[in-house]
């Protein structure tokens, strides 16, 4: 059973829907042919090296071929922090052309939970709380098309707060400086004539 997966699956042609995403810009996967009905938008949409704040971001693909597909999004962020979000897909036919089942969705590696209801015409992945780092990261969805199904989904990022040893130092500063503050008090000698 296991080779008779394995033949289908290595024996598919290359589906439209295996997209490379950066934000802005969705290619086919190992071209530099644009994927038109991919998306992968960010907000701010200006985000630089020195930027603080938190950042989010719309996904999505429609899945014109069936069989398998990968689609992977690449992005940097500029600080070290907390992420999460989530996909959907809706069907209006359980197995139906517009019905498209996840079979993982990964966010640097980190598997996100997938539910199904109504029988599988509904199904969303979502993860909340995972660690993302500064620079590159990739959230890889992978699924089965029935020929016309899609997904769309949103996340989120919030920079992380700063680390206990910076706040000790923030706090000891703040000390240094009071206690400099109290000690120009104490020596100013003021004499009225």
């Amino acid at each position: 059973m296991m080779a008779g997966v394995a033949a289908t699956v290595l024996g598919a042609p290359a589906a439209y829907a295996n997209v490379t995403c950066e934000p802005g810009n969705c290619v086919i996967t190992g071209t530099s042919t644009l994927a038109p009905k991919a998306s992968f938008s960010v907000t701010p949409s200006n985000v630089d090296a020195s930027y603080r704040g938190s950042i989010s971001a719309n996904l999505g693909n429609t899945i014109t071929s069936k069989g398998a597909f990968t689609d992977t999004f690449n992005f940097l962020l500029p600080t070290n922090g907390v992420g999460g979000g989530s996909v959907t897909t809706v069907a209006a036919k359980f197995h139906g052309p517009t019905d498209l089942d996840f079979t993982s969705v990964l966010i640097n590696g980190a598997a996100a939970t997938i539910s199904k209801s109504v029988n599988g015409i509904v199904e969303i992945a979502s993860g909340a709380g995972i660690m993302l780092s500064a620079g590159a990261n990739t959230i890889l969805v992978s699924g089965i098309s029935r020929g016309n199904g899609s997904y769309g989904g949103s996340i989120a990022f919030t920079p992380s707060v700063p680390e206990t040893a910076t706040w000790g130092m923030m706090i000891l500063g703040f000390v240094g400086m009071g206690a400099a503050m109290r000690y120009r008090r104490k020596s100013t000698n003021v004499a009225f004539a």
